[in-house]
């Protein structure tokens, strides 16, 4: 049995990427863009979708009814930055999609905590539990790896620029991806360096040749890197 369907206000500025709006009007919710604070009064959930969640936050809870729902989206904000709309008797929520149908949700109680599991539930997706002062290192987290695509991207035109053959560039570049990669030595990493006239390629060069001798213990490449950074 189908759950009730909301009627569901929402604040969006065009800042976030989760795109509530869509997902909730997908299962069959009520959805309506909502543009001042006032107008929160007709509806039963109210999803806050946007960068400057305090700021709404405070203009909110002074219209906001007891037993009102509200959502945060921001992986970055705990649920504490909902407390002036709890203390006027919402019914205060998290939730922000991290990939592969995982969320990351929070709530005040047991109330909150069940509403807002069904809710990512209707959206196909399952909750992993994050302590609201990890939010941030995990958003740091997601945005390392994000900078994977740019990183193939650029090794693609990087590599094509000698072979002149984008498929071939491109199996591998995700051949590498796919595999730890051992270091040349010392000299070969030098030689390396000193041969990419790119700024920005031999900067990052050097940045992760020092990240991967952190990992794998190769002490003179690391304190090489070291001290080009220190130039």
């Amino acid at each position: 049995m189908q759950a009730p369907r909301l009627r569901v206000g929402i604040f969006d500025d065009g800042s976030s990427t989760v795109n509530m709006a869509e997902k909730l009007d997908s299962v069959g919710h009520y959805v309506t863009v909502l543009h001042a604070p006032e107008d929160i009064r007709d509806f039963e959930l109210v999803v806050i979708d946007a960068h400057g969640v305090e700021g709404y936050v405070e203009k909110l809870s002074a219209f906001a009814r007891r037993g009102q729902m509200f959502l945060h989206t921001s992986l970055t904000h705990g649920i504490t930055v909902m407390d002036p709309l709890e203390t006027s008797g919402g019914i205060v929520m998290s939730a922000h999609p991290i990939g592969q149908d995982r969320w990351v949700a929070s709530a005040l109680d047991e109330l909150g905590e069940t509403i807002v599991g069904l809710l990512v539930g209707e959206l196909g997706g399952s909750i992993v539990e994050i302590a609201d002062d990890k939010r941030a290192q995990l958003a740091a987290a997601l945005t390392y790896a994000g900078f994977l695509s740019t990183l193939q991207r650029d090794a693609s035109y990087f590599l094509d620029e000698f072979l002149g053959d984008p498929d071939v560039t491109s199996d591998i570049v995700m051949d590498s991806a796919q595999q730890f990669q051992a270091l040349p030595s010392l000299d070969e990493v030098i030689a390396q360096y000193d041969s990419i006239n790119n700024p920005g390629r031999q900067r990052l060069f050097r940045d992760l040749a020092r990240r991967q001798a952190e990992i794998s213990r190769a002490q003179d490449i690391e304190l090489w890197a070291i001290q080009k950074e220190d130039r």
